[in-house]
């Protein structure tokens, strides 16, 4: 029987012997430190790509100095994840080559850097922004490449989209108003959790103290959790407080569902005694009944339009300040009608 030839794997030694350097050179070079000539830089990575000792994309990666990673961050505070805004934003990513790596946990001010310092991202997108958010300020002061879905109160020189929610509510509450309905609730997800304030909610909430304040309406809101049973009972004691109440808007689609739990829970009839309008996709809609006046939410665009600033920036097409601001439809449907009289 011939004896089966073992093939040698080529490695760090043999790379520094045809390259005729240390293995503490290529090692260096391997790690992308800085204190390396430049000439011996590309002779070795020559060496490295002739003997194929990494795969393409390492020693690409090494060469060019970028991962071909894209970073989201998606800290878990305040809204469960809108699935179609990530997955727009992939797949804007993936079409020009890049992949996306989502992060949910919190990142220190060392943890959100080390990203970039250690190569494992090119550009990020932050997403769940505050008004005075953090992360912002830290990779604005080290001018790495990201950009924001939402907006922090101070947006100088930052790129940014976000949907128009102060828009939003406002056709909501001039649709309610048309309808005759003078004692219109808003629910929210609270504005502020552990000290950071979403900026959404706070637009959000602006937008209808706006809107009450121009029709002379009172104002009557409340704020709930991310716990569908609890923003019921807050839902419920808002009626409590005011009986006379005729329709509710909430912005959020998480707050959709406890709405709909108080309405039915103190056997209110959509629209006749109690309309409603609310932030709700298009699948969810159709299991509402009856079907569901909403504010549509552009996740879809969101997406698209966050990977497409940040690309533009990533291969120098987009060089100055991008802000967007998309406008959201409101889709008249069957809960929603002529507010109900009282004697």
């Amino acid at each position: 029987m011939a004896r089966r030839s073992k093939i040698k794997k080529t490695t760090i030694v043999d790379i520094a012997a045809a390259s005729g350097v240390s293995v503490t050179t290529v090692s260096r070079i391997l790690n992308d430190k800085p204190d390396v000539a430049e000439e011996t830089r590309e002779r070795v990575l020559r060496v490295m790509e002739e003997y194929s000792f990494a795969p393409q994309s390492s020693w690409q990666q090494i060469r060019s100095g970028k991962s071909h990673l894209i970073a989201m961050h998606f800290p878990q505070d305040f809204n469960p994840p809108a699935h179609r805004l990530i997955f727009e934003a992939a797949l804007g990513c993936e079409a020009a080559g890049y992949s996306i790596n989502i992060i949910v946990n919190s990142l220190s001010d060392n943890d959100l850097l080390a990203i970039f310092r250690s190569g494992q991202a090119d550009g990020m997108i932050l997403m769940e922004i505050q008004t005075h958010d953090r992360r912002v300020e830290v990779l604005r002061q080290h001018t790495y490449p990201f950009v924001l879905i939402g907006r922090c109160a101070d947006n100088t020189s930052l790129s940014f989209v976000d949907m128009d929610v102060e828009q939003g509510v406002t056709a909501a509450m001039q649709h309610l108003v048309e309808l005759g309905h003078r004692q219109i609730g808003f629910v929210t997800l609270s504005p502020v959790v552990q000290d950071k304030e979403y900026g959404y909610s706070r637009w959000a909430l602006q937008s209808y103290d706006r809107a009450c304040r121009q029709s002379g309406l009172p104002q009557q809101w409340c704020a709930v959790n991310l716990d569908s049973d609890d923003a019921a009972a807050v839902v419920q004691r808002l009626l409590d407080e005011h009986p006379h109440m005729t329709a509710i808007v909430t912005p959020q689609e998480h707050c959709v569902i406890g709405v709909l739990k108080a309405i039915r829970a103190r056997g209110l009839r959509i629209p006749d005694d109690m309309s409603v309008i609310g932030l709700l996709n298009e699948a969810m809609n159709e299991l509402a009944t009856p079907p569901l006046t909403t504010i549509s939410f552009p996740g879809a665009e969101l997406g698209r339009e966050a990977a497409r600033i940040l690309l533009g920036r990533l291969d120098g097409t987009l060089t100055t300040t991008q802000q967007v601001l998309i406008r959201p439809e409101l889709v008249v449907r069957g809960s929603t009608g002529p507010a109900r009289q009282y004697a």
